[in-house]
């Protein structure tokens, strides 16, 4: 145990014995009031001074709590300078006032006792938001409900009683009923606490001083209720005050509750007092229209009632602005603070609805150098570079469309093109992903589809511009894909170098067979790499059967058969090549329907499969090949125009030899 903390004990052990010392002080006290010991005059020194003893004592145990213990100590130090001018006003009367016949009504002690109440409230509320570091705006309304309520049902008990018998002057009448209404007022922030705080975890600081709160304002009824004419309960209430003064001192000492990550929302055990409390306000009322409760009390009751309809307003507003704020941070990245893919899908719907008209372009973007920038200067350098870009994003998409952050490295920008076209806003939103500086590069990959031209659905529009994306992506010099490219390159040469010049001429007359029928530069790159790569899953088949110079047996040609297979699995690895993965596959299948692996027949195959298997056959003949003999330009033409219909696609051989190798295509 540190010094501190032993010291702050031994501090508590002589409190709680200077507490034990006005306990006993007061016990003997109320045994000379209310017993037969002693004779007048030691009731009337107990009377005088005993009494203002415990008084004072339990202001001075008050102020050592705040001088001597750290943590709470202004709202402490106004409750002590609130039993200080009390314990003051009581002994000015015992002093000046007390053998006075009659005693002046109001007097400097009636002044002197009224002050306790604001300098009682200011402790409170100290007290209150020391323990509640953040209390929200419902809690601070269910303590007015709760105050209100409290209020309402106490004005009906308790003033028609002090009516009754109060009399005097009108500054003496205002002047007793301050009394129960600033005890009113007390008791009500009180109940106020407790429903902000909740009575589970209130805990015996703020029992305690409701307990006191309560004695005080019952000793004040029945002093102001019986004036004069019953000794019995005024001695009664000179016991209640000087106890709740100690039990006021004892809250003080009381351990303090750690409250470093506090924070009082209005939970349901929260409200379940003022309900309860707003319930019997309603009662109250209801009983109002048999029985006289008073003008105070009907309209605490109304004023309860009204802040309880407020709070359900105010509860309303709040839960719509929190689904609001759910909604929001659903369609939101949490990082750059863009739409999320959620946001781009609703944003997507809307662009494509027939009502909406007009055109837009769908860009997505994928960080090119991201991971090195990441792997070099660490995670929070790279949060915060995606940060700086999407802000750049949104900057430069704004007034006329929306930037978002897909996940990743990836970014997306959904924008309407009226008055740019979509290539400009694609390269401008290129430029605000791009970044240079020492040591890094960044840049970005894009695919872009026009809407609803391209695509007709959200689904299809992203599936678009994803393919496009990562077409453009392989493409770049230095791209995972196109190293990946190289080296499926590399081991074909290893392994075939002449086969490797086939697939080379095989692309290279695929590529221009597609630009002759109109295809974009994406799918002109897609037929070019499966022209190249649609024999990679000759890897697999042994030498002996790929170089075999006679004819294959049934089971070689099921090996054989299988390459295709192989090949698209090869590809289908990388993400980018999956469009390239699935021509491969059907680069052997057949017009008829004789070929390989799955037997598709006409239109049912690619395209491009088509295309490539032309490619293949003219380049097959006119090539040197170990399972084939060279034939001429002329036989090979003769030979693909007789296995048109059956093998190959007719109306694509009569294009390949009028456009592509008779000459009128550009071939370069």
């Amino acid at each position: 145990m540190s010094n501190e903390a032993a010291g702050l004990r031994l501090i508590r052990k002589r409190a709680a014995f200077g507490l034990v010392l006005l306990a006993a002080l007061l016990a003997a006290y109320a045994a000379v009031i209310l017993g037969p010991i002693g004779d007048s005059a030691t009731q009337d020194a107990f009377g005088r001074w005993v009494y203002d003893a415990v008084v004072l004592g339990a202001t001075a145990v008050v102020l050592a709590r705040a001088a001597l213990v750290p943590g709470e100590r202004r709202a402490w130090l106004a409750l002590g300078v609130a039993l200080l001018a009390w314990a003051l006003g009581q002994t000015y009367y015992s002093v000046v006032l007390y053998y006075a016949s009659p005693a002046p009504f109001p007097s400097p002690s009636d002044a002197l006792f009224l002050a306790f109440y604001p300098a009682s409230y200011v402790a409170l509320v100290l007290l209150l938001r020391a323990r509640a570091t953040r209390v929200e705006s419902l809690a601070w309304l269910d303590g007015l409900i709760g105050a209100l309520a409290v209020a309402a049902v106490t004005a009906a008990l308790v003033f028609p009683t002090v009516l009754d018998a109060l009399g005097g002057s009108g500054l003496g009448v205002a002047v007793s009923l301050a009394y129960p209404c600033a005890d009113l007022v007390l008791l009500g922030l009180i109940a106020g606490a407790l429903a902000v705080d909740g009575w589970r975890r209130a805990g015996g600081t703020w029992l305690l001083i409701a307990s006191a709160l309560i004695l005080f304002g019952a000793a004040d009824v029945v002093y102001l209720s019986v004036g004069g004419q019953s000794t019995e309960a005024l001695n009664l209430a000179s016991i209640g005050w000087p106890l709740a003064f100690l039990l006021l001192a004892a809250a003080a000492w009381l351990p303090s509750p750690s409250v470093a990550s506090r924070r009082l929302a209005p939970e349901a055990h929260h409200i379940a007092l003022p309900i309860a409390l707003a319930a019997a306000v309603v009662g109250l009322l209801a009983a109002g229209s048999f029985l006289s409760i008073g003008a105070a009390a009907v309209g605490l009751g109304v004023a309860s009632l009204l802040t309880v309809l407020i709070r359900l307003a105010v509860t309303f507003r709040e839960n719509r602005a929190l689904i609001e704020v759910n909604r929001q941070d659903a369609m939101t990245d949490p990082l750059t603070g863009l739409r999320n893919r959620r946001g781009l899908m609703t944003d997507l719907e809307l662009a494509l609805a027939p009502a909406e008209g007009g055109e837009s372009v769908l860009a997505l973007f994928d960080l090119d150098g991201f991971k090195a920038y990441n792997d070099s200067f660490g995670h929070p350098a790279g949060d915060a570079l995606l940060l700086r870009l999407g802000g750049q994003l949104e900057r430069m998409v704004e007034p006329s469309g929306h930037a978002y952050r897909l996940g990743g490295d990836e970014f997306c920008v959904l924008a309407s093109t009226e008055g740019l076209s979509p290539d400009a806003i694609a390269r401008a939103a290129e430029a605000a992903l791009s970044q240079e500086g020492s040591g890094f590069s960044i840049g970005a990959s894009w695919g872009m589809v026009r809407l609803p031209i391209e695509a007709g659905t959200a689904t299809e529009a992203l599936r678009v511009a994803d393919r496009r994306m990562y077409a453009q992506k392989g493409q770049r010099a230095g791209s995972a894909l196109s190293q990946a490219r190289g080296v499926l390159l590399r081991v074909l040469h290893e392994r075939e170098p002449e086969l490797d010049r086939h697939l080379d001429g095989v692309a290279h007359l695929a590529v221009a067979m597609g630009r002759e029928l109109g295809f974009d530069a994406e799918a002109v790159d897609v037929i070019g790499r499966a022209g190249e790569l649609h024999d990679i899953g000759k890897v697999a088949i042994p030498d002996e059967i790929l170089h075999k110079a006679g004819p294959l047996s049934e089971q070689e040609w099921e090996l054989m058969r299988r390459h295709t297979v192989i090949g698209e699995r090869v590809l289908s690895a990388a993400p980018a090549m999956k469009e390239v993965a699935k021509l491969v596959r059907s680069t052997h299948e057949h017009w008829d329907g004789s070929g390989y692996p799955d037997g598709l027949a006409g239109e049912e195959i690619p395209l491009g499969a088509r295309i490539i298997l032309i490619c293949d056959a003219y380049t097959a003949m006119t090539g040197n090949r170990p399972y084939g003999h060279t034939v001429t330009e002329e036989q090979a033409i003769e030979e693909l125009r007789r296995s048109a219909g059956s093998q190959l696609d007719p109306r694509l051989v009569e294009l390949f030899v009028e456009r592509v190798i008779s000459g009128t295509a550009a071939l370069g």
